[in-house]
């Protein structure tokens, strides 16, 4: 339970990337620079105080790691080009394709057997995300948004792969690892775009910037990562639907949009695929 509860904390955390881009209104390359660069500070700093900072036997995994910060750089930057060319619904809803390709992917990559959970949770999640998707601008299939959803589908695929190689790592006990290196790496390459980038900081930017250096990019991970030690690629990817679940009531809150009845039933449906979830892992566990 407690891993699975991680897991739900960090969705919870990321749930709130949106209003930070808003808020922030600097380019995603830039937002995704700084909030990685004051991470790959923070989370060091972290791990040196409770001794658990050491990269010991990275370089005999070095390929999973570039595969690592492939999938997390690709995943970000085409779900970022999805929402800049189509619709949300379309951008949100291709992106959330990622558990299903999970599902598929794991048994071959991880040698992660599919569960019966599974079978019955995943299809109500993704009925749940539907319904979320219908109640907002539906889904859209015009020649104008062909860009935007392959760009969301390959932010799906990418997420899936993120998942998936996390699993392995921290499988070998290098979740802390995998998050520091996968930090580094995304500073460095995203850091010339970024000073490329026409941008101003302001006070308040900066203090988002920081926030989100902090909460969603090293709290969160440092969450993630260790839960994956103990919860199954395809039990968390279906947990990740916590995610967009979330924009439902922060909605709510800061925007004063009342979700219609069909996105309440479908958060619904994303909440009770979740409660199959943890309680199958509580109790016993039968696979195809």
């Amino acid at each position: 339970m407690k891993d699975y509860l991680k897991i739900v904390v960090a969705m919870l955390i990321w749930s709130t990337w949106g209003m930070m881009i808003r808020w922030l209104s600097l380019p995603p390359v830039v937002v995704l620079f700084y909030t990685a660069f004051i991470a790959s500070i923070a989370v060091p700093v972290v791990l040196k105080a409770r001794g658990e900072f050491a990269l010991e036997g990275v370089s005999a995994v070095w390929p999973l790691f570039c595969v690592l910060a492939f999938a997390s750089i690709v995943n970000n930057l085409t779900y970022f080009y999805a929402l800049a060319h189509t619709t949300v619904s379309n951008a949100v809803f291709t992106h959330y394709t990622a558990p299903v390709f999970v599902a598929v992917l794991a048994p071959f990559l991880i040698a992660e057997r599919l569960q019966k959970v599974t079978l019955i949770s995943l299809p109500l999640a993704v009925s749940g995300m539907v319904l979320i998707v219908l109640a907002g601008d539906g889904i859209r299939l015009g020649e104008e948004h062909r860009r935007g959803i392959i760009a969301g589908t390959a932010s799906g695929v990418a997420y899936a792969l993120l998942i998936i190689v996390s699993r392995k790592l921290s499988q070998k006990l290098m979740h802390h690892k995998a998050v520091v290196v996968l930090l580094w790496i995304t500073a460095s390459v995203t850091a010339p775009l970024a000073f490329l980038t026409d941008h101003h900081l302001t006070a308040r930017t900066v203090v988002l910037l920081v926030t989100g250096g902090l909460a969603h990019s090293t709290i969160a991970p440092l969450l993630y990562f260790s839960a994956l030690r103990r919860v199954m690629a395809q039990h968390a990817a279906i947990l990740g639907y916590i995610e967009p679940l979330a924009a439902v009531p922060l909605a709510f809150m800061f925007l004063s949009e009342f979700p219609p009845p069909i996105a309440i039933f479908g958060g619904f449906l994303i909440l009770f695929s979740g409660y199959l979830v943890v309680r199958a892992s509580t109790g016993n566990r039968h696979s195809l």
